[in-house]
């Protein structure tokens, strides 16, 4: 059974709880925030289900030190504001604790690199949420590039856009110095994604658009893979508040496309008519929580992320920001 502590209750902790607890092998046995913990999940902009969190047996504590302290654990989940994954990271993997941290990885490629000096030196696992490799749907058209089905790869644009959150606590997510800004926070997603699916590129460039406080609020990149592959990601925090959220993809191989949209997956054949592929339900939130426990107890079948790939990607956010 592992042993699970949870870091910074808001969304996303609401959201490692319910999947930690939904796990046969797992236990969450301690959660910590700063603030009052309630049973109610705050809501994000991705529909996850129940909001009710069962707290029954779990020692509930404020501070991280006095956690590690006093519970056994084997792992944790850092559900903390942006500016304080590396402290809180250094803290646990120095404590022993197998360490799960929030999407992005840190603030800085340099703060990234003392995570993963950390956890070298600890020989604990590290891992970073970026749930977009499990998604469904992200998951499906990895496996469709890797496998050749349609061809070549020609074409890839993704996109996510939204408005401006103003649901996290003290509006930290809106100050560019703990988030990141829209660049960190949201962008990173697709960046992520495409280096996941062709690897390191040689070049990243943006055209901004930008918000009040000076920073990208909407940004369309150009991620260089060399010729006869256009790749490009546009992200958006510059939306109404009545367009809601929406992230899609269109991606154009030799011998089909795929588009995800509102209406879900589509395959668009060159041959034959269109139709929808089939995925897995569910979003990718379980699917890394799954992964990392696999990590945990040395059960990993194959290597979805590591931390240098998730450093990698903080490169590549801070590069459209120039």
């Amino acid at each position: 059974m592992i042993r699970v502590g949870i870091i910074g209750m808001g969304f996303m902790g609401g959201v490692h709880f319910r999947n930690w607890q939904a796990l046969d092998d797992a236990q969450v046995v301690a959660v910590c925030d700063a603030n009052p913990i309630a049973g109610k999940a705050k809501q994000g902009n991705i529909d996850t289900g129940d909001s009710e969190l069962n707290l029954d047996g779990v020692a509930v504590f404020t501070d991280v030190a006095d956690m590690l302290a006093t519970e056994t654990l084997d792992a944790v989940s850092i559900a903390l504001p942006t500016h304080l994954h590396k402290s809180v990271t250094i803290q646990c993997l120095e404590a022993g604790v197998h360490v799960l941290c929030e999407k992005p990885m840190a603030l800085s490629v340099e703060d990234c690199d003392a995570m993963i000096a950390a956890a070298s030196a600890a020989g604990k696992q590290l891992m970073v949420a970026q749930c977009i490799r499990f998604w469904p749907a992200y998951a499906w058209l990895k496996s469709v590039v890797e496998s050749n089905a349609f061809g070549a790869v020609k074409v890839a644009d993704f996109s996510r856009l939204t408005y401006a959150p103003a649901w996290s606590d003290a509006s930290w997510i809106s100050d560019p110095s703990k988030s990141g800004g829209m660049a960190l926070d949201l962008h990173i997603h697709d960046l992520d994604y495409i280096q996941y699916l062709f690897g390191p590129p040689a070049a990243v460039e943006s055209d901004c658009a930008y918000l009040e406080n000076g920073v990208p609020g909407h940004s369309v990149t150009r991620v260089d893979y060399g010729a006869g592959k256009v790749v490009t990601a546009t992200a958006s925090w510059m939306m109404p508040k009545s367009f809601g959220f929406s992230m899609a993809f269109k991606v154009v191989f030799e011998k089909a496309a795929v588009v995800l949209d509102g209406n879900g997956v589509t395959v668009y054949p060159a041959e034959g008519e269109a139709y929808a592929p089939e995925i897995e339900p569910g979003d990718g939130y379980r699917g890394e929580i799954e992964y990392f426990a696999s990590l945990v107890k040395g059960q990993a079948e194959v290597v979805v992320i590591t931390p240098e790939q998730a450093r990698e990607s903080v490169r590549m956010a801070w590069e459209t920001m120039k």
